[in-house]
């Protein structure tokens, strides 16, 4: 892994020789933004067993890097809670926004800059995959969503989700069981609008719109497709350790991510 530093844009990307196999369609660039948490929420060395870093951004680009390859993408992530800028529009063709530790609708600057910057990418008309709390911001923010607690508290651990009727026909979805399941860690939840209720993909429990489709190829989900068990074994093992057993790498995540690259390939 290598980090480069374009324009004042910190990124970190996966490195690959000559000899590695591109794809025989064009390439596009894909970025994942990294919004987990300042360092009040986040410590880095918790997950230095992830990489050597600890930064999600890296960990993200290490895992997911060779299927972007394969899928004809080039794949960079930057971190907004500590210091790395948004991109200029015209430098990547899709995004996968991360969850966050913190709440949407706190006061942070990175929070409103990114805001602007997902109005401006809105207008763009490129693909999103917003995850949990990224789910939440665009949900309840940028549409008529409300953000609410959870009755039950909160869900941590990999469970079945339920496909609504939409959802088991739509290409996010392509491939996978029934009832797939997916990574979950909230307590917050979206409670969709009247609009929003046509276009939920899925529900679990209580939480009745954990996967939308918003239209103009931007999704978004409750729960974390782009995780694995390791990752919450590091969240939760000083903090709450009773969670760290619900989880299991027995999950549909990777094969979500495929799908959306398929879906951002062919816009």
């Amino acid at each position: 892994m290598i980090n480069e530093h374009r324009g004042g844009l910190s990124v970190s990307s996966v490195q690959y020789s000559e000899r590695d196999t591109v794809p025989d369609i064009s390439e596009k660039s894909l970025l994942f933004i990294s919004m987990l948490g300042e360092n009040e929420l986040f410590n880095p060395d918790y997950f230095k067993s992830l990489c050597s870093s600890g930064q999600e951004r890296d960990w993200i680009v290490a895992w997911f890097g060779p299927m972007a390859l394969e899928m004809g993408f080039s794949f960079s992530g930057i971190d907004i809670c500590r210091g790395d800028s948004l991109p200029a529009l015209d430098d990547f063709d899709c995004v996968i926004l991360g969850g966050t530790m913190h709440v949407v609708t706190e006061n942070r600057p990175w929070l409103r800059a990114l805001c602007e910057w997902l109005r401006q990418y809105r207008i763009a008309n490129k693909p999103l995959l917003a995850i949990c709390g990224g789910h939440q911001l665009v949900s309840t923010q940028f549409e008529d969503g409300v953000l609410n607690g959870r009755v039950g508290g909160t869900l941590a651990g990999t469970y079945e989700i339920e496909l609504t009727d939409l959802g088991r026909q739509h290409p996010l979805f392509e491939g996978l069981s029934i009832s797939p399941r997916f990574n979950f860690a909230n307590y917050l939840h979206v409670i969709p609008s009247a609009s929003q209720q046509a276009r939920v993909l899925a529900r679990i429990g209580e939480s009745s719109a954990i996967c939308i489709d918003h239209g103009n190829h931007w999704y978004t989900t409750q729960f974390h497709p782009e995780s694995r068990r390791c990752v919450w074994s590091c969240m939760y093992e000083n903090t709450a350790p009773e969670h760290v057993g619900n989880y299991s790498d027995d999950q549909d995540g990777p094969s979500l991510i495929r799908n959306f690259m398929k879906i951002a390939q062919k816009s």
